[in-house]
C-alpha cells in the first residue's frame, strides 16, 4: 500500500485535486467577493426551488439546510427532470449547473420559463447560460476551473449572497472569513498533506474505510448534506461504493440490519458538532455501539461548532481528504470519473437513437 507521508505518492494526483480541496475555504471567500455585484431577481416570491445535480446539488443542499433556521420562505432542492406542481409565477427557480449542460437543470429551467416563474442561473457557461442570456434571465458566472464537485465554494457563495441580499439570511464579510478560517485551520493543523499519518486522522481513516463493507456515512441536521456529499466524494474520488443515512431517521430503521451477521466489516463515518441536538448526538453514540457489536466500527468526524456554515465546511474537509487519501492508497488519480463519462455517453446515445 502507498505511504501517504511520501511525496512520491502524490504524483498520481496528476490533475491537482489536492490543491482544490486544500483551498476550499479561501476560494469560498474569493467567490463571496466575486458575488458582490451579482444580479438578483427583484420581484417577491413565495418559495425558492433550486434545480441542480451532482456537485452543484451539494451546494444547493448546504444552502437549503443552513438557511432553514432564518429564511421566511422554503428552499427546496430538485434533482430531476421536472418541477413540483406548486412551482408558478410566485416561485424563484434557480438553475445551478457548473457545466451549464446538465440535462435535468436545462429541463427544469425550460419548465419554469413555461410556468412564468422568476429565474436565476448560476453556471460557468454552457447551454444554460446561453438560454438565460437570450431570455434576459439574470446569470451569475462561476469563474473557477475545476471538476464541479471541487467548485462547491463558488457554487455556494452566490446562493448565500442572493439570500443575504433578499433578506432571507444574515451574512456579512466577517462571517464568511470565519468560515474560511475554520476550514483552513482544520486542513493546516490536522488533515493536510504535511501532517504525518500518526497524527493525521484523515489519513488514518482513509486506510480504515478501505477495509469496510459496507461503508455508511451518517449526518444529522445541518451536517446531513455533508454525509451525502462525503458518500459522493468516496465514489467520485476513491471509486468506493458507500451509503449515506440521516439521523435520527437512520436510528428508526437501517440499524436493525446490524443485528444479524453481515458479510465483511461494517464501517461507519459520523459527523458531529456541538450545535447538533442532544438527542441526535446520543443516537449517534448508540449507532457506534451497534457497529462495534456487529464487528465493525464507527469513526467520528468532529466539527467545532463555530457556526452551522463553518461546520459544513469543516465537514467538507473531512470528506474531501478522506476520499482523496483513499484514492491515493489505491493508486488512483482522484479527479477523473470514467464511470460518469460512460454514463453520459450511454444516455446521449439513447437520446440520439430516440430522435433518429
Amino acid at each position: 500500500m502507498n505511504s501517504l507521508d511520501e511525496a512520491s505518492t502524490y504524483k498520481v494526483d496528476a490533475a491537482g485535486m489536492f490543491e482544490h480541496i486544500e483551498r476550499l475555504g479561501s476560494e469560498f471567500e474569493v467567490a463571496w467577493r466575486k458575488s458582490a455585484g451579482m444580479p438578483i431577481p427583484g420581484n417577491s416570491f413565495d418559495q425558492i426551488v433550486i434545480a441542480a445535480m451532482g456537485g452543484s446539488a451539494a451546494a444547493a443542499d448546504y444552502f437549503s439546510v443552513w438557511s432553514e433556521k432564518e429564511s421566511p420562505v422554503p428552499v427546496r432542492v430538485v434533482r430531476g427532470y421536472s418541477l413540483p406542481a406548486y412551482v408558478d409565477e410566485r416561485t424563484l427557480l434557480i438553475a445551478l449547473s457548473y457545466s451549464g449542460g446538465t440535462d435535468e437543470a436545462l429541463a427544469c429551467y425550460a419548465e419554469a420559463k413555461y410556468r412564468g416563474s422568476q429565474r436565476l442561473v448560476i453556471s460557468a457557461g454552457g447551454e444554460l447560460t446561453r438560454l438565460a442570456t437570450a431570455d434576459g434571465t439574470p446569470v451569475h458566472h462561476i469563474a473557477y476551473e475545476s471538476p464541479p464537485r471541487a467548485a462547491l465554494g463558488h457554487s455556494l457563495a452566490p446562493l448565500i449572497r442572493m439570500g443575504s441580499r433578499l433578506g432571507l439570511v444574515s451574512m456579512c464579510d466577517a462571517d464568511i472569513a470565519a468560515v474560511a478560517h475554520a476550514h483552513s485551520l482544520l486542513v493546516q493543523g490536522h488533515l493536510g498533506r504535511a501532517i504525518p499519518t500518526e497524527t493525521n486522522p484523515a489519513k488514518q481513516i482513509a486506510s480504515f474505510v478501505l477495509e469496510g463493507a459496507p461503508i455508511v456515512v451518517f449526518g444529522a441536521e445541518h451536517l446531513a448534506p455533508a454525509a451525502r456529499r462525503t458518500r459522493n466524494q468516496l465514489a467520485e474520488n476513491a471509486k468506493l461504493l458507500a451509503l449515506y443515512e440521516e439521523v435520527p431517521e437512520a436510528t428508526h430503521n437501517i440499524v436493525e440490519g446490524l443485528d444479524t451477521p453481515v458479510t465483511g466489516t461494517p464501517i461507519g463515518l459520523s459527523f458531529d458538532s456541538p450545535k447538533l441536538a442532544t438527542g441526535n448526538r446520543k443516537r449517534m453514540e448508540a449507532v457506534g455501539k451497534q457497529f462495534s457489536q456487529a464487528g465493525g466500527e464507527l469513526a467520528g468526524l468532529p466539527t467545532r461548532g463555530v457556526s452551522r456554515l463553518a461546520d459544513q465546511f469543516e465537514a467538507c474537509a473531512w470528506g474531501d481528504f478522506i476520499s482523496c487519501y483513499a484514492a491515493l492508497l489505491r493508486g488512483i488519480d482522484p479527479t477523473p470519473t470514467p464511470g460518469l463519462a460512460r454514463m453520459r455517453a450511454e444516455v446521449s446515445a439513447d437520446a440520439a437513437g430516440q430522435l433518429a
